[in-house]
């Protein structure tokens, strides 16, 4: 079967790319300049508790005056004629123990010092393993929390793949795989740190609610954030905002639990007292300033490109009255999807969170991760020289009608509670397991019927195969292959990290894609898919991690230094 032919005159030019690359930086460098101050004015708080909890001793100079005091005192009691001599006696005695005090105070010094970089030390790596779990975070995982499945033959789900591989053909791009969240509710996103292994996720209520002229308008917005790079950046993002709002969040999860462990925390509460007051600047810091930086960098980031995205659609279509129309109807059925984690909300066509819901009391126009779909609309409105108002007006209605004909249904089971957190991107595990490939190796490797090189040999996984992993601790991965023989494999096989779902490798078409993909995102130099660590790491990712860990260390060590020479 021939290929199509390349591309040789992409609709788009995709200008962004290099921007984003140096805003994906400037984030890093933002994350560490924000969290320097927490981590340098943790490490002296913890220096201080812990050298007067467990030094119990008076300050050295207290102790040096109270000990000359009494010297004197006592050498009044003698004989005029002895005094003299047992003064400068007394003075040369007290003369050699301020030099004991002196370095004693040295050494207690020096013990502090060491403390705050032993403490700063240990709370920098694990915001370092934080970060890098962020940084780290796979598409597919993406694609678990917000309850995607990949498309099926249904007609409209058959349409929407037409449409986007027509799109991603005259965009100059590979075709992303398409996913599906089942919801009535209307909207859509892209997501994937590389164009090869990108996807686009619509909800069924997309799908039924827009017809093919406005659903193209959808998919070839979500194509622009793709073939710019902003699926990229909005993943870092993402990252940066979970990093700086993370002890606020811990906060609110704890505050549930706080009247039964209140009782007990008073008696500590009577000795923190005073160092709970000193650390005021911190807490500040921490449940107000950071989250506030987080929200409006995302704002700042995501809402520009929302409307440089509907352009590039209107362009990529050559029919901005789709887009409108889809935008209208959207507008008029309501954008909410049931259970989206409010971490990644920036990521979809338009915002999923409800009202209030999210940021909490940072939510409103001005850090909004989305503008007004109204705005979007008079946008294109006004640049395309068009007037659609009774088109607008209708589209509107026909939203609302669909909403009507086919409300929201709120998710009640436990998954979709626990997915609606923020936390959940970095709590919540795979129950499903997780895709690799196999690499580094020329020959089959082994699956065995028990954790035992002397037990049965169940099958063979040639090099390259796909395989459902379960996390296992242990000598031996449990694994399942795509004709579903479920057995162990030495730790010893490399493996590499896919952003597929379980479901898929047991699918012939959906493994023949990935094959594909692979071999074409590796034959072109310019797009070679990035390398993927035992780690499951991207060597950017990696490289950011790294950055982030020895920048936040010398940052500290310089502050630590600054505090312990004053």
């Amino acid at each position: 079967m021939d290929s199509a032919p390349a591309a040789t005159q992409p609709a788009l030019v995709y200008n962004r790319i290099a921007s984003n690359r140096l805003k994906t930086w400037l984030l890093v460098a933002v994350a560490i300049a924000s969290i320097v101050p927490f981590v340098a004015a943790a490490g002296y708080g913890a220096s201080q508790v812990l050298v007067s909890v467990f030094i119990h001793r008076t300050s050295p100079s207290a102790v040096g005056a109270a000990k000359e005091q009494q010297v004197l005192a006592t050498i009044e009691e003698y004989r005029e004629e002895y005094r003299t001599q047992i003064r400068a006696e007394a003075e040369r005695r007290l003369a050699a123990y301020r030099l004991v005090l002196d370095k004693e105070a040295a050494e207690e010094n020096k013990l502090r010092w060491q403390i705050m970089v032993v403490s700063s030390a240990a709370l920098l790596a694990v915001m370092d393993l934080l970060f890098w779990a962020l940084a780290s975070a796979s598409t597919s995982s993406l694609l678990t929390i917000c309850g995607a499945r990949p498309a099926n033959a249904a007609l409209a789900e058959a349409e929407a793949k037409r449409l986007l591989e027509r799109l991603s053909f005259e965009a100059g791009l590979p075709t992303p795989r398409l996913y599906v969240i089942d919801t009535s509710s209307p909207n859509a996103f892209a997501a994937g740190m590389d164009p090869h292994l990108s996807v686009v996720a619509v909800t069924s209520g997309s799908l039924a609610l827009l017809d093919g002229r406005e659903l193209e308008g959808v998919l070839a917005h979500e194509l622009s954030h793709i073939g710019n790079r902003d699926t990229r950046l909005n993943t870092i993002v993402a990252s940066f905002a979970l990093f700086l709002r993370l002890p606020l969040l811990l906060r609110q999860q704890r505050r549930k639990d706080r009247a039964q462990v209140w009782a007990g925390r008073r008696i500590y509460w009577r000795r923190l007292r005073f160092f709970a007051i000193a650390m005021t600047p911190v807490y500040i810091y921490l449940f107000i300033v950071a989250p506030l930086l987080a929200a409006a960098v995302r704002a700042a980031i995501s809402r520009g490109r929302e409307y440089l995205a509907d352009a590039d659609a209107a362009l990529l279509t050559r029919d901005p009255e789709g887009l409108i129309r889809a935008l209208s109807k959207i507008r008029g059925a309501g954008c909410v999807v049931s259970g989206s984690n409010p971490a990644v909300s920036h990521l979809y066509f338009a915002d999923p969170s409800a009202l209030g819901s999210g940021l909490g009391w940072l939510t409103g126009k001005l850090l909004a991760t989305h503008p007004p779909i109204e705005q979007r609309i008079t946008r294109l409105v006004e640049s395309n020289g068009v007037s659609l108002a009774s088109v607008v007006d209708n589209a509107v209605r026909a939203g609302q009608d669909f909403i009507t004909d086919h409300p929201v249904v709120e998710a009640n089971n436990l998954l979709d509670n626990v997915t609606k957190g923020e936390l959940a991107v970095l709590t919540m595990g795979n129950p499903l397991g997780r895709v690799f490939q196999i690499v580094g190796t020329r020959q089959p490797v082994p699956i065995y019927d028990r954790p035992d090189t002397r037990s049965e040999v169940l099958a063979k996984a040639a090099p390259g195969d796909l395989l459902i992993v379960f996390d296992d601790p242990g000598k031996f991965r449990q694994v399942v292959t795509h004709n579903q023989i479920f057995g162990y494999l030495p730790l010893s096989v490399k493996l590499r990290r896919i952003d597929m779902l379980p479901s898929e490798i047991h699918d012939p078409a959906a493994r023949a894609a990935f094959q594909e993909a692979h071999a074409a995102a590796t034959a072109d130099a310019a797009v070679t898919s990035p390398a993927v660590g035992g780690l499951g790491l991207t060597r950017q990712q990696l490289q950011i991690a790294a950055i982030f860990g020895v920048a936040v260390f010398c940052c500290c060590l310089l502050v630590l230094v600054w505090f312990t020479g004053k």
